[in-house]
């Protein structure tokens, strides 16, 4: 089965994405000016027309937005694991990206495998992340580098145990822009906000 995509990509306007940047950037770095290049990530975008009430996971309920001097597009996203629960390769509960802002760089993602593509991820830079149970509670909170990625997601899931995803037909155009705005700006890393409210 499918991983459910909404029909349309996310319809808010920059102005509306900005202030929403602006809210969480001075929440937690008050008196710094917000970055002029970064992603958005908003979970539980489609909190009203898809899935229950709220968040859900399993599905492209979220939305990304790239914002830069170069241009500003949006994109159906994935920010959640694609279950909740005990995650047996890890030895921990799945990993769920907790608000707030980080700093994302362009590297390979699943780097040991013959099958790892370039994508973006945390690399050594912290990130807090919640643990969550089976009934969506969280376990615990703990900060380090835990290999949250943003790379492609799968057709029958969201090919998520933590790390934010964008559907496959959407991946290549998504990937595209953003490298080639990290590209023309002669850098690989850039900041990245979460937000857990819908926009």
């Amino acid at each position: 089965m499918s991983a459910p995509i909404p029909p349309a990509r996310p319809r808010a306007s920059l102005d509306l994405v900005i202030s929403r940047a602006q809210a969480a950037w001075d929440n937690e770095r008050r008196g710094t000016p917000l970055p002029e290049t970064f992603v958005l990530m908003s979970r539980a975008y489609y909190d009203k027309t898809m899935g229950g009430p709220g968040n859900d996971v399993g599905m492209y309920d979220d939305a990304a937005f790239i914002v830069s001097a170069q241009g500003f597009s949006s994109w159906n996203a994935n920010t959640d694991p694609s279950r909740y629960g005990w995650n047996p390769g890890a030895g921990k509960y799945m990993a769920r990206l907790r608000p707030g802002i980080y700093r994302y760089r362009r590297l390979k993602h699943k780097m040991n495998s013959p099958s790892g593509y370039m994508a973006y991820g945390q690399g050594d830079s912290p990130v807090t992340v919640e643990r969550i149970r089976e009934d969506g509670g969280v376990a615990r909170t703990e900060t380090g580098c835990f290999g949250i990625n943003l790379h492609r997601g799968g057709n029958n899931g969201t090919s998520s145990e933590g790390c934010m995803t964008i559907p496959t037909g959407q991946w290549p155009a998504f990937d595209q822009t953003l490298s080639g705005i990290l590209k023309g700006l002669n850098t690989t890393g850039f900041t990245l906000i979460l937000i857990d409210t819908p926009i």
